[in-house]
């Protein structure tokens, strides 16, 4: 039986998201991608085609490694094997053959999430992966009262330049996916504004809405002992303009101000994450 890798720059891009749809059609939550939504996820979260896999048996794409990388870091941002091809090995070859090339390109840290209780916890502890901290998702379902602000749309270049800042000053503990680079690189995908009062800028969110619902992706004020107050002004304005039945925010590390705004909002937690290091 022969054991192959093919780069995923080399395939369709229809071929890798049919692959990732069908690998995690059985996860905590399924992933759902189309081109267009995965073809924006490389761009915002710098994955590196030509440094993800395709695993190959007898010429078969059985699983992949799409991994994001921003020297000296690196993140596997999905990882799997087909459920029937699962406990044989493959995984294990993939992992080792993603985590070689990795090490190749200028990076000494990587890291992933996989759900709490999940056993795949334990796969890549053995192959030297640590907790580092609980990632949270947030719903919330009910009316916030609070002082309203005032909306001022901004560009993902103004965002990043304040974003970038909070985390040099080491006021942020951001995840990957919200990042100043992340927010920078996702363009307009989003709604970015700032906040402001009294004609000064005093914040920012980047957020969504659809057919579900509102989304935050991220909101930060420049003043640190506002943190709760100024993130649920940022929710009341959101459900005064806009009216969504309910407003999420994933993956929200226990470490950042961020996750302690959202428990004293009161925002109902869903699904946990353990983001995972190997240096």
């Amino acid at each position: 039986m022969e054991v192959t890798f093919e780069k995923l720059s080399a395939l369709s891009l229809s071929k890798v998201v049919d692959m990732v749809n069908e690998i995690f059609s059985d996860y905590v939550i399924p992933i759902k991608w189309d081109v267009i939504s995965f073809e924006l996820d490389v761009e915002e979260n710098s994955i590196s085609l030509e440094n993800s896999f395709f695993i190959l048996i007898n010429g078969k794409e059985i699983g992949l490694s799409i991994n994001a990388i921003r020297p000296p870091r690196a993140r596997i941002d999905a990882f799997g094997i087909l459920k029937e091809f699962r406990g044989h090995g493959y995984g294990t070859a993939l992992l080792e053959y993603s985590l070689d090339t990795l090490k190749w390109k200028n990076t000494n840290k990587t890291f992933l999430e996989v759900a709490e209780g999940d056993p795949a916890v334990s796969f890549y502890e053995k192959y030297g992966f640590r907790f580092e901290r609980k990632l949270t998702s947030y719903f919330l379902d009910k009316t916030i009262e609070e002082k309203p602000v005032k909306f001022e749309e901004a560009t993902a270049e103004e965002i990043y330049e304040m974003a970038v800042l909070n985390e040099k000053e080491k006021k942020r503990f951001p995840n990957w996916q919200r990042e100043a680079l992340s927010l920078k690189n996702a363009g307009q995908r989003y709604n970015n504004h700032f906040i402001v009062e009294n004609g000064e800028k005093i914040g920012y969110v980047v957020w969504g809405i659809n057919s579900n619902g509102a989304y935050i992706v991220d909101a930060a004020p420049e003043k640190w002992d506002y943190y709760t107050r100024f993130f649920k002004r940022v929710v009341a304005n959101i459900q005064n303009e806009f009216f969504p039945k309910n407003i999420l925010i994933m993956n929200v590390p226990d470490n950042d101000p961020l996750n302690k705004a959202c428990v004293s909002l009161g925002m109902k937690a869903f699904f946990e994450q353990l983001e995972m290091v190997r240096f």
